[in-house]
């Protein structure tokens, strides 16, 4: 890979990595999780987020591939893409439970 298509990788993976700083998406994510489809009143139900304010997450995330949308009548399903998000997410909160059960370190 040249550098310029190194720069170009890592502003991608960047962008993507957008999606997973925001508290609301990754609750709407944690509800997708599971690999069932929801609606966004069914999320709503669920994070207690506006249908406004989780549309507007859902759209971040379909733009980054990271969840999809299935049309039925005026209904919208929403899903997570891929198996390795999940993993990923998985990995994630197992490395942070881990920091979180860590003492301190004493620093000199």
């Amino acid at each position: 890979m040249t550098d310029l298509e190194d720069d170009h990788l890592y502003e991608k993976q960047a962008e993507l990595c957008k999606v997973f700083s925001n508290a609301n998406r990754l609750m709407i994510l944690e509800i997708l999780k599971d690999g069932e489809e929801y609606t966004v009143s069914q999320i709503e139900e669920i994070v207690e987020i506006p249908q406004p304010t989780i549309s507007q997450h859902l759209k971040v995330m379909r733009d980054q591939g990271v969840v999809e949308r299935r049309k039925e009548g005026v209904r919208s399903f929403y899903s997570i893409t891929d198996e390795r998000i999940r993993k990923g997410m998985d990995t994630m909160h197992s490395v942070l439970l881990d920091q979180m059960e860590e003492p301190p370190s004493i620093s000199t």
